[in-house]
Protein backbone atom coordinates (compact mmCIF):
# COMPACT_ATOMS: atom_id res chain seq x y z
CA UNK A 1 0.00 0.00 0.00
CA UNK A 2 2.85 2.39 0.76
CA UNK A 3 4.12 2.05 -2.83
CA UNK A 4 0.68 2.84 -4.26
CA UNK A 5 0.51 5.92 -2.01
CA UNK A 6 3.94 7.06 -3.20
CA UNK A 7 2.95 6.72 -6.86
CA UNK A 8 -0.38 8.50 -6.42
CA UNK A 9 1.27 11.46 -4.70
CA UNK A 10 4.21 11.62 -7.09
CA UNK A 11 6.79 11.22 -4.33
CA UNK A 12 10.53 10.94 -4.75
CA UNK A 13 11.60 7.44 -3.70
CA UNK A 14 14.96 6.07 -2.67
CA UNK A 15 16.02 2.61 -1.56
CA UNK A 16 18.89 2.40 0.93
CA UNK A 17 20.89 -0.57 2.14
CA UNK A 18 22.82 -0.32 5.40
CA UNK A 19 25.88 -2.59 5.06
CA UNK A 20 27.09 -4.22 8.28
CA UNK A 21 23.95 -2.96 9.97
CA UNK A 22 23.95 -5.37 12.90
CA UNK A 23 27.42 -4.24 13.97
CA UNK A 24 25.98 -0.82 14.79
CA UNK A 25 23.81 -2.30 17.55
CA UNK A 26 25.25 -2.96 21.00
CA UNK A 27 24.83 -6.39 22.58
CA UNK A 28 23.56 -5.82 26.14
CA UNK A 29 23.57 -9.50 27.12
CA UNK A 30 26.49 -11.62 28.31
CA UNK A 31 27.14 -13.63 25.14
CA UNK A 32 30.31 -15.74 24.75
CA UNK A 33 31.56 -16.87 21.34
CA UNK A 34 34.01 -19.75 20.84
CA UNK A 35 36.62 -19.69 18.07
CA UNK A 36 38.41 -22.93 17.31
CA UNK A 37 41.29 -23.97 15.07
CA UNK A 38 42.02 -21.75 12.10
CA UNK A 39 39.47 -19.12 13.15
CA UNK A 40 41.24 -18.65 16.49
CA UNK A 41 44.57 -18.27 14.69
CA UNK A 42 43.09 -15.65 12.35
CA UNK A 43 41.85 -13.62 15.32
CA UNK A 44 45.37 -13.61 16.75
CA UNK A 45 46.86 -12.59 13.42
CA UNK A 46 44.34 -9.75 13.14
CA UNK A 47 45.08 -8.32 16.61
CA UNK A 48 47.94 -10.21 18.36
CA UNK A 49 48.27 -7.68 21.15
CA UNK A 50 44.62 -8.23 22.12
CA UNK A 51 43.97 -11.95 21.66
CA UNK A 52 47.29 -13.82 21.93
CA UNK A 53 47.27 -14.02 25.72
CA UNK A 54 43.77 -15.56 25.73
CA UNK A 55 44.54 -18.45 23.37
CA UNK A 56 44.22 -21.94 24.89
CA UNK A 57 44.16 -25.45 23.43
CA UNK A 58 41.61 -28.23 23.62
CA UNK A 59 42.19 -31.96 24.17
CA UNK A 60 43.24 -32.38 20.54
CA UNK A 61 45.75 -29.57 20.75
CA UNK A 62 43.78 -27.16 18.55
CA UNK A 63 43.83 -23.48 19.51
CA UNK A 64 40.66 -22.17 21.18
CA UNK A 65 39.64 -18.58 21.88
CA UNK A 66 36.64 -17.41 23.92
CA UNK A 67 35.43 -13.83 23.42
CA UNK A 68 32.57 -11.75 24.77
CA UNK A 69 30.41 -10.03 22.14
CA UNK A 70 30.03 -6.28 22.39
CA UNK A 71 28.02 -5.86 19.19
CA UNK A 72 25.15 -7.73 17.54
CA UNK A 73 26.74 -10.26 15.22
CA UNK A 74 25.33 -11.82 12.07
CA UNK A 75 24.17 -15.33 12.93
CA UNK A 76 23.02 -14.49 16.46
CA UNK A 77 19.26 -14.90 16.85
CA UNK A 78 18.74 -11.59 18.64
CA UNK A 79 20.83 -9.50 16.24
CA UNK A 80 17.89 -8.50 14.01
CA UNK A 81 15.87 -7.42 17.05
CA UNK A 82 18.78 -5.47 18.54
CA UNK A 83 19.34 -3.61 15.29
CA UNK A 84 15.60 -2.94 14.91
CA UNK A 85 15.55 -1.30 18.35
CA UNK A 86 18.64 0.73 17.47
CA UNK A 87 17.23 1.96 14.14
CA UNK A 88 13.80 2.67 15.60
CA UNK A 89 15.29 4.66 18.49
CA UNK A 90 17.32 6.75 16.03
CA UNK A 91 14.26 7.45 13.84
CA UNK A 92 12.06 8.37 16.82
CA UNK A 93 14.77 10.69 18.09
CA UNK A 94 14.73 12.30 14.63
CA UNK A 95 11.02 13.06 15.07
CA UNK A 96 9.40 10.13 13.24
CA UNK A 97 6.23 8.44 14.52
CA UNK A 98 5.76 4.68 14.39
CA UNK A 99 2.67 3.36 12.65
CA UNK A 100 0.95 1.30 15.40
CA UNK A 101 -0.30 -1.20 12.81
CA UNK A 102 3.11 -1.84 11.22
CA UNK A 103 6.17 -1.51 13.48
CA UNK A 104 8.45 -1.17 10.44
CA UNK A 105 6.78 1.96 9.05
CA UNK A 106 7.42 5.47 10.40
CA UNK A 107 6.16 8.84 9.21
CA UNK A 108 6.98 12.48 9.78
CA UNK A 109 5.43 15.70 8.51
CA UNK A 110 8.12 17.77 6.80
CA UNK A 111 7.19 21.12 5.29
CA UNK A 112 3.54 20.12 5.03
CA UNK A 113 4.20 16.81 3.28
CA UNK A 114 4.59 13.34 4.72
CA UNK A 115 7.93 11.56 4.81
CA UNK A 116 7.53 7.77 5.00
CA UNK A 117 10.23 5.23 5.78
CA UNK A 118 9.56 1.50 5.47
CA UNK A 119 12.19 -1.12 6.15
CA UNK A 120 12.89 -4.82 6.30
CA UNK A 121 15.92 -5.60 8.49
CA UNK A 122 18.58 -3.33 6.92
CA UNK A 123 16.83 -2.43 3.62
CA UNK A 124 15.03 0.93 3.80
CA UNK A 125 12.62 2.68 1.42
CA UNK A 126 12.25 6.46 1.82
CA UNK A 127 9.71 8.70 0.11
CA UNK A 128 8.72 12.37 0.18
CA UNK A 129 7.25 14.83 -2.27
CA UNK A 130 10.46 16.89 -2.30
CA UNK A 131 13.73 15.30 -3.38
CA UNK A 132 15.70 17.65 -1.17
CA UNK A 133 14.03 16.30 1.97
CA UNK A 134 14.77 12.73 0.95
CA UNK A 135 18.41 13.67 0.41
CA UNK A 136 18.59 15.19 3.89
CA UNK A 137 17.44 11.93 5.48
CA UNK A 138 19.87 10.05 3.25
CA UNK A 139 22.75 12.26 4.50
CA UNK A 140 21.63 11.77 8.09
CA UNK A 141 21.59 7.98 7.68
CA UNK A 142 25.06 8.14 6.12
CA UNK A 143 26.34 10.08 9.14
CA UNK A 144 24.83 7.47 11.48
CA UNK A 145 25.66 4.24 9.64
CA UNK A 146 28.62 5.04 7.43
CA UNK A 147 28.97 4.11 3.76
CA UNK A 148 25.38 3.28 2.78
CA UNK A 149 24.20 2.03 -0.62
CA UNK A 150 21.59 4.27 -2.29
CA UNK A 151 19.28 3.65 -5.28
CA UNK A 152 17.85 6.81 -6.88
CA UNK A 153 15.47 7.48 -9.76
CA UNK A 154 12.17 5.91 -10.82
CA UNK A 155 13.30 2.27 -10.83
CA UNK A 156 14.59 0.32 -7.84
CA UNK A 157 15.31 -3.23 -6.74
CA UNK A 158 13.95 -3.85 -3.26
CA UNK A 159 13.71 -7.21 -1.47
CA UNK A 160 13.93 -9.10 -4.75
CA UNK A 161 11.27 -6.94 -6.42
CA UNK A 162 11.78 -4.55 -9.34
CA UNK A 163 9.85 -1.38 -8.51
CA UNK A 164 8.92 1.04 -11.28
CA UNK A 165 7.51 4.53 -10.62
CA UNK A 166 8.25 5.90 -14.11
CA UNK A 167 4.60 6.21 -15.19
CA UNK A 168 2.84 9.06 -13.34
CA UNK A 169 0.26 7.89 -10.83
CA UNK A 170 1.15 4.21 -11.24
CA UNK A 171 3.43 1.77 -9.50
CA UNK A 172 4.52 -1.46 -11.15
CA UNK A 173 6.35 -4.37 -9.54
CA UNK A 174 7.84 -7.27 -11.49
CA UNK A 175 10.05 -10.18 -10.47
CA UNK A 176 11.27 -11.49 -13.82
CA UNK A 177 14.74 -12.36 -12.51
CA UNK A 178 13.40 -14.30 -9.55
CA UNK A 179 10.88 -16.09 -11.77
CA UNK A 180 13.63 -17.18 -14.13
CA UNK A 181 15.67 -18.46 -11.17
CA UNK A 182 12.72 -20.60 -10.03
CA UNK A 183 12.30 -22.10 -13.49
CA UNK A 184 16.03 -22.64 -13.97
CA UNK A 185 16.38 -24.25 -10.53
CA UNK A 186 13.59 -26.76 -11.15
CA UNK A 187 14.90 -30.34 -11.59
CA UNK A 188 13.17 -30.74 -14.97
CA UNK A 189 13.56 -28.50 -18.00
CA UNK A 190 10.42 -26.39 -18.43
CA UNK A 191 9.55 -26.08 -22.11
CA UNK A 192 6.55 -24.47 -23.70
CA UNK A 193 3.89 -22.34 -22.05
CA UNK A 194 0.43 -22.73 -20.52
CA UNK A 195 -2.52 -20.38 -20.96
CA UNK A 196 -3.53 -20.59 -17.28
CA UNK A 197 -1.76 -21.58 -14.04
CA UNK A 198 -4.00 -24.58 -13.40
CA UNK A 199 -6.56 -26.86 -15.03
CA UNK A 200 -10.12 -27.28 -13.79
CA UNK A 201 -9.13 -30.37 -11.78
CA UNK A 202 -6.64 -28.44 -9.61
CA UNK A 203 -8.32 -29.35 -6.30
CA UNK A 204 -8.85 -33.01 -7.17
CA UNK A 205 -6.57 -35.56 -5.49
CA UNK A 206 -6.20 -39.36 -5.52
CA UNK A 207 -5.62 -41.51 -2.45
CA UNK A 208 -3.81 -44.10 -4.57
CA UNK A 209 -1.54 -41.59 -6.27
CA UNK A 210 2.13 -42.57 -6.44
CA UNK A 211 4.13 -40.59 -3.89
CA UNK A 212 7.24 -38.72 -4.98
CA UNK A 213 10.71 -39.95 -3.95
CA UNK A 214 12.32 -38.05 -1.07
CA UNK A 215 14.64 -35.97 -3.25
CA UNK A 216 11.86 -35.06 -5.68
CA UNK A 217 9.49 -34.26 -2.79
CA UNK A 218 12.13 -31.90 -1.37
CA UNK A 219 12.35 -30.15 -4.76
CA UNK A 220 8.54 -29.88 -4.81
CA UNK A 221 8.58 -28.30 -1.34
CA UNK A 222 11.38 -25.87 -2.24
CA UNK A 223 9.77 -24.72 -5.50
CA UNK A 224 6.36 -24.32 -3.86
CA UNK A 225 7.92 -22.14 -1.15
CA UNK A 226 9.57 -20.00 -3.83
CA UNK A 227 6.24 -19.62 -5.64
CA UNK A 228 4.59 -18.63 -2.37
CA UNK A 229 7.05 -15.74 -2.05
CA UNK A 230 6.45 -14.75 -5.67
CA UNK A 231 2.65 -14.96 -5.50
CA UNK A 232 2.41 -12.66 -2.48
CA UNK A 233 4.17 -9.86 -4.32
CA UNK A 234 4.25 -9.50 -8.10
CA UNK A 235 2.28 -12.54 -9.29
CA UNK A 236 -1.07 -12.62 -7.52
CA UNK A 237 -2.52 -14.48 -10.52
CA UNK A 238 -0.95 -17.75 -9.30
CA UNK A 239 -2.17 -17.46 -5.70
CA UNK A 240 -4.98 -20.00 -6.09
CA UNK A 241 -2.67 -22.64 -7.54
CA UNK A 242 0.02 -21.99 -4.93
CA UNK A 243 -2.56 -22.11 -2.13
CA UNK A 244 -3.42 -25.66 -3.18
CA UNK A 245 0.19 -26.74 -3.67
CA UNK A 246 1.08 -25.62 -0.14
CA UNK A 247 -1.43 -28.15 1.21
CA UNK A 248 0.41 -30.94 -0.60
CA UNK A 249 4.03 -30.39 0.46
CA UNK A 250 4.02 -33.09 3.16
CA UNK A 251 3.25 -36.02 0.86
CA UNK A 252 3.17 -34.84 -2.76
CA UNK A 253 2.35 -37.32 -5.50
CA UNK A 254 2.90 -37.42 -9.24
CA UNK A 255 -0.34 -35.52 -9.89
CA UNK A 256 0.90 -32.67 -7.70
CA UNK A 257 4.19 -32.69 -9.60
CA UNK A 258 2.29 -32.24 -12.84
CA UNK A 259 0.30 -29.33 -11.37
CA UNK A 260 3.52 -27.69 -10.25
CA UNK A 261 4.99 -28.06 -13.74
CA UNK A 262 1.88 -26.46 -15.24
CA UNK A 263 2.17 -23.31 -13.16
CA UNK A 264 5.87 -23.11 -14.08
CA UNK A 265 4.92 -23.35 -17.76
CA UNK A 266 2.44 -20.54 -17.24
CA UNK A 267 5.17 -18.43 -15.63
CA UNK A 268 7.55 -19.35 -18.44
CA UNK A 269 5.19 -17.66 -20.89
CA UNK A 270 4.50 -14.63 -18.69
CA UNK A 271 7.90 -13.98 -17.11
CA UNK A 272 7.75 -10.19 -17.43
CA UNK A 273 4.18 -9.80 -16.25
CA UNK A 274 3.75 -7.85 -13.01
CA UNK A 275 1.40 -6.05 -10.66
CA UNK A 276 0.37 -2.47 -11.47
CA UNK A 277 -1.33 -0.32 -8.83
CA UNK A 278 -2.96 3.08 -9.09
CA UNK A 279 -5.11 5.01 -6.63
CA UNK A 280 -8.39 6.67 -7.51
CA UNK A 281 -9.46 7.78 -4.03
CA UNK A 282 -7.57 7.12 -0.79
CA UNK A 283 -10.83 7.55 1.11
CA UNK A 284 -12.57 4.61 -0.57
CA UNK A 285 -11.31 1.09 0.07
CA UNK A 286 -12.96 -1.72 -1.89
CA UNK A 287 -12.82 -5.37 -0.85
CA UNK A 288 -14.01 -8.22 -3.03
CA UNK A 289 -14.56 -11.31 -0.88
CA UNK A 290 -15.72 -14.58 -2.39
CA UNK A 291 -15.78 -18.25 -1.43
CA UNK A 292 -16.25 -21.50 -3.32
CA UNK A 293 -18.32 -24.19 -1.63
CA UNK A 294 -16.97 -27.73 -0.99
CA UNK A 295 -14.18 -27.24 -3.49
CA UNK A 296 -11.55 -29.48 -1.91
CA UNK A 297 -11.61 -33.27 -1.68
CA UNK A 298 -12.46 -33.08 2.04
CA UNK A 299 -15.43 -30.85 1.09
CA UNK A 300 -13.92 -27.74 2.64
CA UNK A 301 -14.38 -24.47 0.80
CA UNK A 302 -11.86 -21.95 -0.46
CA UNK A 303 -11.71 -18.22 0.33
CA UNK A 304 -10.43 -15.54 -2.02
CA UNK A 305 -10.22 -11.82 -1.27
CA UNK A 306 -8.66 -8.74 -2.84
CA UNK A 307 -8.49 -5.08 -1.85
CA UNK A 308 -8.11 -2.23 -4.29
CA UNK A 309 -7.78 1.53 -4.02
CA UNK A 310 -8.40 2.00 -7.72
CA UNK A 311 -6.72 -0.42 -10.11
CA UNK A 312 -4.92 -3.58 -9.09
CA UNK A 313 -5.03 -5.57 -5.86
CA UNK A 314 -2.96 -3.89 -3.15
CA UNK A 315 -3.81 -6.86 -0.91
CA UNK A 316 -5.06 -10.29 -1.91
CA UNK A 317 -5.06 -13.83 -0.62
CA UNK A 318 -6.32 -17.28 -1.53
CA UNK A 319 -6.59 -19.96 1.13
CA UNK A 320 -8.37 -23.16 2.02
CA UNK A 321 -11.08 -22.79 4.66
CA UNK A 322 -10.38 -24.52 7.96
CA UNK A 323 -13.92 -25.78 8.59
CA UNK A 324 -16.61 -27.42 6.51
CA UNK A 325 -19.67 -25.40 5.55
CA UNK A 326 -23.26 -26.60 5.41
CA UNK A 327 -24.14 -24.45 2.41
CA UNK A 328 -22.69 -21.87 0.00
CA UNK A 329 -24.14 -19.16 2.25
CA UNK A 330 -22.16 -20.45 5.22
CA UNK A 331 -19.04 -20.73 3.04
CA UNK A 332 -19.42 -17.03 2.18
CA UNK A 333 -19.74 -16.21 5.90
CA UNK A 334 -16.55 -18.14 6.63
CA UNK A 335 -14.88 -16.28 3.77
CA UNK A 336 -15.69 -12.88 5.27
CA UNK A 337 -14.54 -14.16 8.66
CA UNK A 338 -11.22 -15.16 7.07
CA UNK A 339 -10.86 -11.71 5.49
CA UNK A 340 -11.89 -9.69 8.56
CA UNK A 341 -8.38 -9.23 10.03
CA UNK A 342 -7.04 -7.91 6.71
CA UNK A 343 -10.11 -5.71 6.15
CA UNK A 344 -9.77 -3.98 9.50
CA UNK A 345 -5.97 -3.84 9.45
CA UNK A 346 -5.95 -2.10 6.06
CA UNK A 347 -8.35 0.55 7.33
CA UNK A 348 -6.45 1.11 10.57
CA UNK A 349 -3.12 1.25 8.75
CA UNK A 350 -4.33 3.90 6.28
CA UNK A 351 -5.86 5.99 9.05
CA UNK A 352 -2.63 5.79 11.05
CA UNK A 353 -0.84 7.03 7.90
CA UNK A 354 -3.06 10.12 8.04
CA UNK A 355 -5.67 9.25 5.42
CA UNK A 356 -9.35 9.40 6.28
CA UNK A 357 -11.22 6.31 5.11
CA UNK A 358 -14.74 7.44 4.25
CA UNK A 359 -15.86 4.09 2.84
CA UNK A 360 -14.63 0.59 3.54
CA UNK A 361 -16.82 -1.45 1.19
CA UNK A 362 -17.03 -5.25 1.20
CA UNK A 363 -18.51 -6.63 -2.02
CA UNK A 364 -20.20 -10.04 -2.00
CA UNK A 365 -22.29 -11.89 -4.57
CA UNK A 366 -24.44 -13.97 -2.17
CA UNK A 367 -27.50 -12.04 -0.98
CA UNK A 368 -28.33 -14.55 1.78
CA UNK A 369 -24.93 -14.18 3.39
CA UNK A 370 -25.19 -10.37 3.11
CA UNK A 371 -28.45 -10.44 5.08
CA UNK A 372 -26.89 -12.62 7.80
CA UNK A 373 -23.80 -10.42 7.99
CA UNK A 374 -25.90 -7.30 8.41
CA UNK A 375 -28.55 -8.69 10.79
CA UNK A 376 -26.95 -11.69 12.50
CA UNK A 377 -29.04 -14.59 13.81
CA UNK A 378 -32.20 -12.50 13.76
CA UNK A 379 -32.34 -13.12 10.00
CA UNK A 380 -31.39 -16.78 10.36
CA UNK A 381 -33.47 -19.88 9.90
CA UNK A 382 -33.26 -23.49 10.94
CA UNK A 383 -30.67 -23.96 8.18
CA UNK A 384 -28.36 -21.36 9.76
CA UNK A 385 -28.92 -21.87 13.50
CA UNK A 386 -25.79 -23.99 13.80
CA UNK A 387 -23.41 -21.32 12.43
CA UNK A 388 -20.82 -20.32 15.01
CA UNK A 389 -21.22 -16.92 16.59
CA UNK A 390 -17.67 -15.87 15.70
CA UNK A 391 -18.64 -15.72 12.02
CA UNK A 392 -21.00 -12.87 12.87
CA UNK A 393 -18.15 -10.64 14.05
CA UNK A 394 -18.65 -8.81 10.77
CA UNK A 395 -22.05 -7.63 12.05
CA UNK A 396 -20.32 -5.75 14.88
CA UNK A 397 -17.90 -4.23 12.38
CA UNK A 398 -20.81 -3.02 10.23
CA UNK A 399 -22.69 -1.70 13.27
CA UNK A 400 -19.60 0.30 14.32
CA UNK A 401 -19.46 1.86 10.86
CA UNK A 402 -16.01 0.44 10.10
CA UNK A 403 -17.24 -1.37 7.00
CA UNK A 404 -20.29 -1.64 4.81
CA UNK A 405 -21.46 -4.59 2.74
CA UNK A 406 -22.76 -4.24 -0.78
CA UNK A 407 -24.00 -6.75 -3.32
CA UNK A 408 -21.88 -7.38 -6.38
CA UNK A 409 -22.96 -9.38 -9.44
CA UNK A 410 -21.08 -12.65 -9.79
CA UNK A 411 -19.61 -11.59 -13.13
CA UNK A 412 -18.02 -8.58 -11.41
CA UNK A 413 -16.73 -10.52 -8.41
CA UNK A 414 -13.07 -10.14 -9.33
CA UNK A 415 -11.83 -12.27 -6.42
CA UNK A 416 -13.55 -15.31 -7.96
CA UNK A 417 -10.20 -16.03 -9.64
CA UNK A 418 -8.79 -16.58 -6.12
CA UNK A 419 -11.33 -19.27 -5.20
CA UNK A 420 -11.09 -21.67 -8.13
CA UNK A 421 -9.05 -22.24 -11.31
CA UNK A 422 -10.54 -20.08 -14.07
CA UNK A 423 -10.09 -20.62 -17.79
CA UNK A 424 -10.40 -18.67 -21.02
CA UNK A 425 -11.97 -15.23 -21.14
CA UNK A 426 -13.00 -15.31 -17.46
CA UNK A 427 -9.40 -15.89 -16.42
CA UNK A 428 -8.06 -13.12 -18.67
CA UNK A 429 -10.63 -10.57 -17.48
CA UNK A 430 -10.19 -11.35 -13.79
CA UNK A 431 -6.42 -11.50 -14.05
CA UNK A 432 -6.50 -8.05 -15.62
CA UNK A 433 -8.46 -6.73 -12.63
CA UNK A 434 -6.28 -8.51 -10.11
CA UNK A 435 -2.97 -7.33 -11.56
CA UNK A 436 -4.16 -3.83 -12.39
CA UNK A 437 -4.24 -4.23 -16.17
CA UNK A 438 -7.96 -3.38 -16.28
CA UNK A 439 -9.15 -0.35 -18.21
CA UNK A 440 -12.09 2.03 -18.70
CA UNK A 441 -13.94 2.95 -21.90
CA UNK A 442 -15.74 0.84 -24.52
CA UNK A 443 -14.55 -1.22 -27.45
CA UNK A 444 -16.45 -3.58 -29.73
CA UNK A 445 -14.96 -7.03 -30.22
CA UNK A 446 -15.91 -10.09 -32.26
CA UNK A 447 -16.75 -13.50 -30.84
CA UNK A 448 -15.75 -16.72 -32.60
CA UNK A 449 -19.31 -17.07 -33.91
CA UNK A 450 -19.16 -13.62 -35.52
CA UNK A 451 -21.35 -11.86 -32.93
CA UNK A 452 -20.22 -8.59 -31.36
CA UNK A 453 -19.86 -7.70 -27.71
CA UNK A 454 -18.50 -4.78 -25.69
CA UNK A 455 -15.55 -4.80 -23.32
CA UNK A 456 -14.40 -2.01 -21.03
CA UNK A 457 -11.04 -0.47 -21.85
CA UNK A 458 -9.15 2.61 -20.76
CA UNK A 459 -8.11 4.95 -23.55
CA UNK A 460 -4.42 4.81 -22.65
CA UNK A 461 -4.36 1.01 -22.35
CA UNK A 462 -1.80 0.58 -25.13
CA UNK A 463 0.91 2.71 -23.54
CA UNK A 464 2.87 -0.37 -22.51
CA UNK A 465 3.08 -4.07 -23.39
CA UNK A 466 1.39 -4.92 -20.10
CA UNK A 467 -1.60 -2.87 -21.23
CA UNK A 468 -2.23 -5.60 -23.79
CA UNK A 469 -2.49 -8.36 -21.22
CA UNK A 470 -6.07 -9.40 -20.53
CA UNK A 471 -7.49 -7.64 -23.58
CA UNK A 472 -8.83 -8.81 -26.97
CA UNK A 473 -6.60 -7.75 -29.83
CA UNK A 474 -8.68 -6.09 -32.51
CA UNK A 475 -5.67 -5.89 -34.79
CA UNK A 476 -7.43 -4.28 -37.73
CA UNK A 477 -6.83 -0.93 -35.96
CA UNK A 478 -3.15 -1.70 -35.32
CA UNK A 479 -1.26 -0.70 -38.45
CA UNK A 480 2.14 -2.24 -38.96
CA UNK A 481 4.94 -0.16 -37.47
CA UNK A 482 2.92 2.07 -35.15
CA UNK A 483 3.31 1.98 -31.37
CA UNK A 484 0.17 -0.07 -30.79
CA UNK A 485 1.35 -2.81 -33.14
CA UNK A 486 4.76 -2.82 -31.47
CA UNK A 487 3.22 -3.22 -28.00
CA UNK A 488 0.96 -5.96 -29.31
CA UNK A 489 3.96 -7.81 -30.70
CA UNK A 490 5.85 -7.39 -27.41
CA UNK A 491 2.87 -8.73 -25.51
CA UNK A 492 2.74 -11.73 -27.84
CA UNK A 493 6.42 -12.55 -27.26
CA UNK A 494 6.71 -11.79 -23.54
CA UNK A 495 3.30 -12.78 -22.23
CA UNK A 496 2.39 -15.72 -24.43
CA UNK A 497 -0.47 -13.81 -26.07
CA UNK A 498 -2.32 -15.87 -28.69
CA UNK A 499 -2.41 -13.06 -31.22
CA UNK A 500 -2.33 -13.29 -35.01
CA UNK A 501 -0.68 -11.03 -37.55
CA UNK A 502 -2.05 -7.45 -37.91
CA UNK A 503 -5.07 -7.30 -40.19
CA UNK A 504 -6.54 -10.66 -39.14
CA UNK A 505 -8.99 -11.45 -36.39
CA UNK A 506 -7.42 -12.00 -32.97
CA UNK A 507 -9.00 -15.40 -32.54
CA UNK A 508 -7.44 -18.84 -32.16
CA UNK A 509 -10.10 -21.50 -32.58
CA UNK A 510 -12.66 -21.23 -29.80
CA UNK A 511 -10.14 -19.71 -27.38
CA UNK A 512 -9.93 -15.94 -27.06
CA UNK A 513 -6.79 -13.93 -27.57
CA UNK A 514 -6.12 -11.03 -25.23
CA UNK A 515 -7.78 -7.68 -25.86
CA UNK A 516 -6.01 -4.42 -26.63
CA UNK A 517 -7.10 -1.56 -28.81
CA UNK A 518 -7.70 2.18 -28.68
CA UNK A 519 -10.22 3.18 -31.32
Amino acid sequence: MSCAIEASEGRSVRVIDLPGAFLHADCPDHVIMRFQGRLAELMVLAAPQVYRKYITTDAKGEPVLFVKLQKALYGMLKSALLFYKKLLADLVAKGFTVNPYDPCVVTKDIRGKQMTICWHVDDLKLSHKRKAEVRKIEDWLRSMYGNISVSEGDKHTYLGMDLDYSEPGKWTVTMAGYTKEIIAGFPEVIQGTSATPAADHLFQTRDDGRKLPEEQAAAFHRTTAQLLFLSGRARRDIQTTVAFLTTRVKQPDEDDWGKLKRVLKYLNGTVDMGLCLSVENMGIVRWYVDASYATHEDCKGHTGAMMTLGHGAAISFSRKQKTNAWSPTEAELIGVYDANPSILHARYFLEAMGYKVNKNVIYQDNKSSIILEKNGHISGSKRTKHITVCYFFIKDVVDRGEAEIQHCPTKEMWSDILTKPKQGKDFLDMRARLLGHDCMGTNKTTNTDGSRYSVTLRKDSIRSPQGCVGRDLHLRTCKTGNSNALHVETARRKYGVRAVEPGRRALTGMRRAVKAVAE
